[in-house]
């Protein structure tokens, strides 16, 4: 609401205001700019003209002067020449000069007073700018800012513009002015001489005749200066002209400034009138105290309706209307308050000086009558009703207590409620009892209290609990208890009962849970006051007992002390730590005080203990070695050559760290070597299995770590470590050690040896290898041992690869820096390696997988051996003549040197080092490895042996036979003739050629029709087509060797192919019949191509006849 009254008041001041400034808008002010720029370029403009005038006048007069110069110069030619003054007479009186020089002079003052009507000017520009200024400043603020400074900016330089033409046209007329003075002084100079002349020739002059001359042109000369004086005259109106104009501005800029006065006056009475406004809505209360008057008057009677329902509400549930006991315990059967008493005799102890105990004499009980604590005592009721609101202060609470036998009587105790509490509907108090109550035991009486609450209020009222028996338990004979021991404590230092460990890392203990405080009751009986000391309510503290903790000075040289710190009052004692030497308190035992305190100082009981500095197992000094790992045969062998370390190092570790001098301490020694151990999680533990042999050198100078074995570093390399620690302990307290770790953590390991092969090849007995065409192969070939005669079957695949190398000798370099062990084993040799390809077809369509044997001596067709290296000196390559040997070797002819074809093996020369069970194979650099192929020793090839054509006659019959089939060739590419006439044998004989498989009729196949010949069987897709085999002479054979879809004939006996010409005429076509070649190497596949030529006469290729 205040908030509206405000705005609409400005609103109203806003309208009032605004016709008093309306005369000031931005547009008043562009009117006075454009007048302003209009002044300004008539006064340039004026300018202008004075300066081309005065130009032109000073250029006209420099002429005239030319000129008079001239007329002088012909005077004193003509004087000299008449040298009569009567010639001169009539020209250059003395009269005339002097009227002449008198004009002159006056000229030159005419030009300067132009000369100061042109500064004049200059300064009516200076006043302009100033009065530019003032504007600037009046009207700032005002308009647009942007607007403001471009006008003004032009308006600038403008004036700057006109200002150099002024300054320029000053210049300029000084220059001729000083020039004029100089011409008028130079012309009177000379007037002077020739009126000096005149006088001296005056008779002369009388004779010349009587001229107008001189006077005739300085009366020219005159008129010129009149017209310059007139345009003198001119500008100096022009200039009172501008004068005009730039009072006009002025006067406009003075108006304007007057508005803006007006302006500033308008505003000055919108502020008082806000003012005013301000004044009268501060009059009126605001929200805040509108509200604040409200809260004045509702809220009291808000809390008196609240206190009168609160009352109703008390009156109706929380009206207290009993008290019932809840009994802490039973008093010989009736519900009771336990109250407990103390009783001790004090303690002279030693003084404590800057937190220490300071020992100078054993501690003493006083004697005489023992002190007895107060009664404490807790009562715990019920209230009835459970919610029942009560004021709990302690003055509202009394006891009534009565001592009962047969009979009542006051009682002398004196029970004051020190506190009450109420919670959960239970009224908690803290009773403190004075006087004796009766002991039924003693006395034959029992004390009993009522509790009485009063309530308070006009008219009080008195509630009354049923009466309870109220007893004391005393207890006596207070003793602190070692919880850890289980015994009680000794009462001075020479009796100290525990010996509490702490770790040196600063570390802390807690001795208040470690103690605790033992009474005995009546009965004679001993109970604990107390968990332990740290409790925080127990019958001690509620009595006012507490306890303090206090290191002892057990004497003036005891300096043990100073490495704990002890907080007395909660019992925590740390040992003190110092990273730079963090073992030098470790073994330091220290002596603490324990005393129960009544009160303030009263000592009611005490205890000695003692705190030990202990250490974990921890490394002290760390050692490493880098030496290489070795390539080792022998796992015996050391892995590593002996590393030393410097006692001397680790005596300065132990001086730093632990401020144990050189004789102090010493190693842990088993027999002569220094002990080993483990360490896990900061545990050590003496090794079950030593690494290596850790000893001390014969000066004692250095550790010596030595046979470090590789099997106990089998899985070592670099990068990993292992590690073994020694111990070494204080002389006077073996408890104090420290370990010592000694890390094997090889920069390097040495690489196995690499053989380099030494070997020249024969280059005669080495063919390109057409799978890997960087490498050359060895190829070895059917057996045959010649005699005189012929060459002899010698069924056998052998060879000695060092044949092919020059001097039938290979060899390895000798290797060098590595243990004799391993120079020792080294052993070179040939050996079959992995093939290039291992998976490999055979002739009976299926797969073999090639292995090398452990030894590399062997090689194994699906786990069949088929070779043999005999001689791995030599070489000795044998191939066996076995089944599996047999579908390899003829999966293709000799020729074919391509991938999965001819059989091949891969042969190296390998280097091994180290004895069986764990030989290592070394890489050997040169030219060590290589393929071995096997040529198959027979080739057969019947394409183009057997033709027919159609339509020749009726049928055709050829006849199969060895002797006149010249594509039947060895692995020499020698056929059946060649071989019959150079090697003096047969080829069946050579080669033991005994079968032929011929297959069937219904497993030839064809190229009929353009089908795949490899798979188009003839038979079934196009019948026989006149095609058929007869004669022959078969072989019976026993069922292993028949061959499915092929009848075996004797090698001399072949069958023959007869053809039957077809009724029509057609092309060219073939037949494929699979053969088999059965010799002593096995069986090899081949075919014979029978063609088919078409029917004669006929276009047998498609071709148009012409």
């Amino acid at each position: 609401m205040n908030k509206k009254i405000i705005n609409g008041a400005l609103l109203g001041l806003l309208v009032v205001a605004a016709p008093a400034c309306s005369f000031v808008s931005c547009k008043d002010y562009d009117d006075d700019f454009a007048a302003i720029r209009k002044e300004i370029a008539a006064d340039k403009a004026d300018l202008v003209t004075v300066k081309n005038d005065l130009n032109g006048q000073i250029t006209t007069l420099k002429g005239q002067l030319e000129e008079a110069n001239k007329k002088a110069a012909a005077i004193e030619t003509k004087l000299a020449d008449y040298a009569k003054k009567s010639d001169l007479d009539p020209y250059a009186k003395k009269a005339d000069l002097d009227a002449t020089n008198a004009t002159v002079q006056a000229q030159a003052t005419q030009l300067q007073n132009a000369l100061a009507n042109i500064a004049a000017l200059e300064t009516k520009v200076t006043k302009l700018e100033e009065a530019k200024a003032t504007l600037q400043t009046l009207i700032d603020g005002k308009v647009d800012k942007k607007e403001f400074n471009d006008t003004v900016a032009d308006i600038l330089s403008k004036i700057k513009a006109v200002q150099g033409n002024v300054d320029a046209l000053e210049k300029a007329c000084n220059e001729k002015a000083e020039n004029l003075v100089k011409a008028d002084k130079a012309l009177s100079d000379r007037i002077d001489a020739q009126k000096t002349a005149i006088e001296k020739f005056e008779e002369r002059l009388k004779a010349v005749e009587t001229k107008n001359f001189l006077s005739a042109e300085q009366i020219e000369a005159l008129k010129k200066i009149a017209t310059l004086e007139q345009g003198v005259a001119d500008n100096k109106k022009a200039a009172a002209d501008n004068k005009t104009a730039i009072g006009e501005n002025k006067t406009a800029i003075g108006e304007n400034k007057t508005k803006i006065t007006n302006l500033q006056t308008a505003l000055d009475q919108v502020n008082v009138d806000l003012g005013k406004v301000k004044e009268e809505l501060a009059k009126r209360p605001t929200k805040e105290e509108v509200e604040a008057l409200i809260d004045a008057k509702v809220n009291p009677l808000k809390d008196q309706i609240a206190k009168i329902n609160e009352r109703l509400n008390f009156l109706q549930y929380n009206l207290l209307v009993g008290l019932e006991l809840i009994p802490d315990s039973y008093y010989r059967g009736i519900e009771a308050i336990e109250s407990n008493q103390f009783s001790y005799n004090k303690w002279n102890v030693n003084k404590v000086v800057n937190g220490v105990v300071e020992y100078r004499q054993a501690p003493s009980q006083v004697g005489g009558a023992p002190v007895l604590t107060s009664r404490y005592a807790e009562a715990v009721y019920h209230l009835n009703p459970a919610g029942a609101k009560i004021d709990t202060a302690a003055a509202n609470f009394t006891y009534l207590p009565i001592d009962r036998a047969y009979r009542g009587t006051n009682s002398a105790a004196v029970i004051k409620v020190k506190k009450a509490t109420v919670e959960n509907g239970l009224l908690k108090l803290v009773l403190d009892i004075k006087g004796a109550t009766k002991d039924i035991d003693v006395n034959k009486e029992v004390t009993t209290a009522a509790l009485q609450y009063k309530a308070p209020g006009e008219t009080p009222r008195i509630i009354t609990s049923a009466y309870d028996a109220i007893y004391t338990n005393e207890f006596s004979k207070l003793q602190l208890f070692d919880l850890d021991k289980q015994l009680v404590a000794g009462v001075n230092k020479n009796s100290t009962t525990s010996g509490w460990d702490i770790n040196n890392e600063g570390d802390s203990l807690a001795i208040a849970k470690k103690v605790r405080t033992n009474g005995v009751q009546k009965d004679g009986t001993t109970i604990a006051m107390d968990q332990n000391a740290a409790e925080a309510v127990s019958r001690l503290t509620k009595n006012g007992f507490h306890y303090e903790y206090h290191l002892v000075k057990t004497d003036a040289n005891d300096k043990s002390f100073e490495a704990f710190t002890l907080d007395s009052k909660t019992g925590l004692i740390k040992s003190k730590y110092d990273e730079k030497k963090p073992f030098v308190n470790v073994g330091k035992t220290a002596t603490v005080r324990v005393t129960l305190v009544q009160g303030k100082d009263e000592v009611a009981t005490l205890g000695f203990f003692t705190v030990h500095i202990s250490q974990k197992d921890a490394v002290i000094k760390e050692f490493t070695s880098k030496n290489e790992l070795k390539f080792t045969c022998d796992n015996k062998e050391n892995a590593a050559d002996k590393y030393e370390a410097k006692v001397v190092d680790l005596a300065a570790e132990l001086k730093a760290k632990a401020e144990l001098e050189a004789n102090a301490w010493e190693f842990v020694k088993t027999g002569g070597e220094l002990t080993q151990y483990t360490f896990d999680n900061n545990v050590a533990k003496q090794a079950a299995k030593k690494l290596g042999k850790v000893t001390l050198s014969a000066d004692g100078k250095n550790l010596v770590w030595d046979n470090i074995t590789k099997e106990q570093v089998a899985t070592l390399r670099p990068g990993p470590s292992v590690a073994t620690y020694v111990k070494v302990q204080k002389k006077s307290d073996p408890n104090v050690r420290f370990y010592v770790k000694l890390t094997y953590n090889p920069a390097s390991e040495q690489a196995a040896p690499v053989a380099t092969f030494a070997g020249e090849r024969i280059s005669n007995d080495w063919f390109k290898n057409n799978i890997r065409t960087d490498e050359k192969e060895l190829r070895m070939h059917f057996y045959i041992e010649p005699n005189n005669t012929q060459f002899n079957r010698f069924d056998k695949f052998m060879y000695s690869i060092n044949e092919s190398y020059k001097n039938g000798t290979v060899k390895i370099a000798p290797l060098a820096g590595y243990s004799q062990a391993v120079l020792n084993s080294v052993h070179s040799g040939w050996r079959f390696v992995t093939p290039k390809e291992t998976v490999v077809p055979g002739n009976d369509g299926k797969q073999y997988t090639l292995k090398v044997s452990q030894n590399g001596l062997e090689l194994l067709a699906n786990k069949v051996v088929i070779a043999k290296i005999t001689n791995d000196q030599e070489g000795t390559i044998e191939l066996l003549n076995n089944p599996t040997t047999q579908v390899l070797l003829n999966n293709a002819g000799h020729k074919q040197l391509k991938a999965l074809e001819t059989l091949t093996a891969r042969v190296g020369y390998v280097t091994t080092v180290c004895a069986e069970g764990n030989v290592k194979t070394l890489t050997t650099k040169g030219e060590n490895e290589f393929d071995v192929k096997f040529l198959r020793p027979l080739d057969l090839n019947f394409d183009g042996a057997v033709e027919f054509t159609d339509a020749n006659i009726g049928t055709t019959t050829k006849t199969l036979d060895f002797t006149n089939i010249v594509k039947f060739t060895d692995w020499r590419d020698r056929n059946a003739a060649q071989v019959l006439a150079n090697d003096h044998v047969t080829m069946e004989t050579l080669y033991g050629v005994t079968t032929i498989y011929v297959a069937n009729e219904a497993e030839w196949t064809t190229n009929l029709n353009g089908d795949n010949i490899a798979t188009t069987k003839l038979v079934v897709n196009y019948g026989d087509r006149g095609l058929h085999m007869a004669g022959g002479t078969a072989l019976v054979l026993p069922p292993s060797a028949l061959v499915p879809g092929f009848t075996a004939y004797d090698v001399n006996h072949l069958p023959s192919f007869t053809y039957t010409t077809q009724q029509k005429a057609f092309k060219d076509y073939q037949v494929r019949v699979p053969v088999k070649v059965g010799y002593s190497w096995g069986t090899f596949n081949d075919h014979i191509t029978v063609t088919i030529k078409g029917t004669l006469n006929n276009d047998t290729n498609n071709t148009r006849r012409k």
